[in-house]
């Protein structure tokens, strides 16, 4: 791949491109060449023939950065993409643009349109906008996260991921219908099917009971990852971790607000594109009733959602 698709969304500059794939000692030859070799493997394994056909050669990429240029680790991220997502379709499966309406007129996620100039980490922002919101949903919240995850595998290429979580208006009641079940098949999603690498997860405007959701959080996620949790006091504390240059107006930075990324979210996702993307994305799964059930058992049984798999004789 030469030139990345373009998404003014999710900028990645050619001098980045560069470094990562430096960094795990690939070129454009040596891409290719991996990717041929995957491509051939997927087109051989039952389970995954019908869906890797919409698995193109730019999300191949992407999963093989993910897997730091390993082609074994890439076809193993693959699969456990393909199988992970069939296994929480709760969560990734059958979205509608249009399911989210409601949504974004009390929430934001988005993503920041530059990477991180120190760590080359993509930026998300989380936000409750409508202080008065009485049906918010967690399940939805996590449909909506991943939902733009989709987009990601299309036009991403990232060393890693930051969350900044405002909770200027989350109360008790939001925090009550976090679901820690979801949150744990949220977690194994990222970090286990995807292979995310979350490099820190930022709190601002915190409330005096900010210790109830770090405690919920240490009690759910990984070691690894709620030791990464922050608390900022200030939006000058959070610029020590990400750079003031690309953090939006609201926290003191110099680039765009959230509420103009929201809306500029929300005009993408009415494209066509974006609907072509979305409707793809539910013919990436594996089919569960090819692959030996010994096999199955082995690599997935333990994971949230495993015991939606179909019994094959």
């Amino acid at each position: 791949m030469e030139t990345l698709s373009n998404n003014p969304l999710l900028k990645v500059s050619d001098a980045e491109v560069a470094m990562i794939r430096r960094d795990n000692n690939l070129d454009t030859n040596k891409i290719k060449e991996n990717l041929d070799e995957i491509e051939e493997w997927c087109k051989k394994q039952s389970h995954l023939e019908g869906a890797v056909q919409y698995l193109n050669r730019d999300i191949m990429e992407r999963i093989h950065i993910l897997a730091k240029g390993s082609v074994e680790g890439t076809k193993k991220k693959i699969d456990k993409i393909l199988t992970t997502r069939g296994l929480i379709p709760e969560i990734m499966l059958n979205k509608s643009i249009d399911e989210f309406n409601e949504f974004q007129e009390n929430l934001i996620f988005i993503t920041l349109p530059n990477l991180s100039p120190v760590c080359h980490s993509r930026i998300f922002v989380s936000q409750i906008t409508n202080p008065n919101i009485n049906n918010f949903s967690f399940l939805t919240y996590l449909r909506y996260c991943f939902m733009i995850g989709e987009y990601r595998l299309y036009f991403e290429y990232s060393m890693s991921d930051r969350f900044i979580v405002d909770l200027k208006n989350v109360n008790m009641n939001i925090i009550a219908k976090i679901n820690p079940v979801l949150l744990k098949k949220g977690e194994t999603l990222c970090t286990e099917a995807y292979g995310t690498k979350i490099k820190g997860i930022h709190f601002v405007n915190a409330p005096r009971y900010v210790d109830k959701i770090i405690n919920l959080l240490k009690q759910v996620l990984k070691e690894k990852i709620s030791s990464r949790v922050y608390v900022h006091c200030s939006y000058e504390d959070l610029q020590r971790e990400i750079p003031k240059e690309i953090l939006p107006k609201e926290y003191g930075g110099d680039s765009t607000s959230c509420a103009e990324l929201a809306e500029q979210w929300k005009e993408y996702l009415k494209t066509e594109q974006a609907r072509t993307i979305l409707e793809t994305s539910n013919k990436l799964i594996s089919d569960e009733s090819k692959r030996c059930s010994i096999k199955f058992n082995e690599e997935y049984l333990g994971m949230p959602g495993s015991f939606r798999r179909l019994n094959v004789d």
